[in-house]
């Protein structure tokens, strides 16, 4: 039996058609969910873990999915409304925003909100009741399986379709992702702050190694200072709070 086109929607055979869609599933939607537009917006999987079926007998292969060359982002539409006979619900609804974590393609909706489509599917998403999406794409090399599908192995990721009905068993909605941007932002601020604690450690080092007086233990029976070379660094402050400690008055 052929097999549909977005499943169930095509029925022209294999080698007539030039995309397909896969369906995911969404882990379960955050107690708040973020707006659609925000600085941490919604974060969906793509593709299901390579040796998984989906729902038309398919698997992906990993790294199989690629971008168009030169782009960051595809067409965002409503459950593949290109498709639709009507012009206005072709349209699509904004930008599907793609990048890789561990070599797992990752999106983020970006709804324009022209439209009262784009603005609907939008609230819907942020009130997580639409939780699944689904990819339109080019298969550029793949072989039949034996679960009457094919396994593919390069593909060139064409769109991206919020929808209410997943293919994709495993793969899901994550609960929380930050974005490349809030990575990178994070680990800037991280370096800021260890430089500043750095910064902090050698003047303290420094004032401490002026303010330290001599310890009991650097002096010999006469009460002259021994010719050891004086504590530096950490071992004066170590000894600067010793002494604090165990010195008698």
């Amino acid at each position: 039996m052929r097999r549909p086109f977005f499943w169930g929607m095509d029925r022209r055979p294999r080698t007539k058609r030039s995309t397909r869609a896969l369906k995911l599933k969404l882990y379960e939607a955050p107690t708040a969910a973020p707006p659609a537009q925000a600085s941490a917006p919604p974060v969906f999987r793509l593709v299901d873990p390579p040796e998984e079926y989906d729902r038309d007998g398919d698997r992906m292969a990993a790294g199989a999915l690629r971008l168009p060359p030169g782009e960051t982002d595809v067409p965002l539409f409503w459950d593949h409304s290109h498709q639709d006979p009507f012009a206005a619900s072709r349209l699509p609804v904004g930008r599907a925003r793609i990048w890789w974590e561990g070599g797992e393609p990752l999106m983020s909706p970006v709804f324009d909100g022209v439209g009262e489509l784009s603005k609907l599917c939008a609230e819907k998403v942020q009130a997580g009741t639409l939780r699944a999406c689904s990819i339109g794409y080019l298969t550029l090399s793949a072989r039949p399986n034996g679960r009457g599908g094919e396994d593919v192995q390069e593909a060139e990721l064409l769109e991206v379709s919020i929808t209410g009905i997943p293919a994709k068993r495993s793969a899901q909605r994550l609960k929380s992702m930050a974005t490349p941007e809030e990575v990178q932002a994070t680990f800037e601020k991280m370096a800021q702050d260890i430089a500043e604690t750095k910064a902090m450690v050698a003047e303290l080092k420094e004032l401490v190694a002026k303010l330290a007086p001599a310890s009991e233990e650097t002096k010999n029976e006469g009460g002259e200072e021994e010719d050891d070379a004086p504590a530096e660094g950490e071992d004066a402050v170590t000894k600067y709070f010793r002494d604090l400690v165990t010195k008698k008055k």
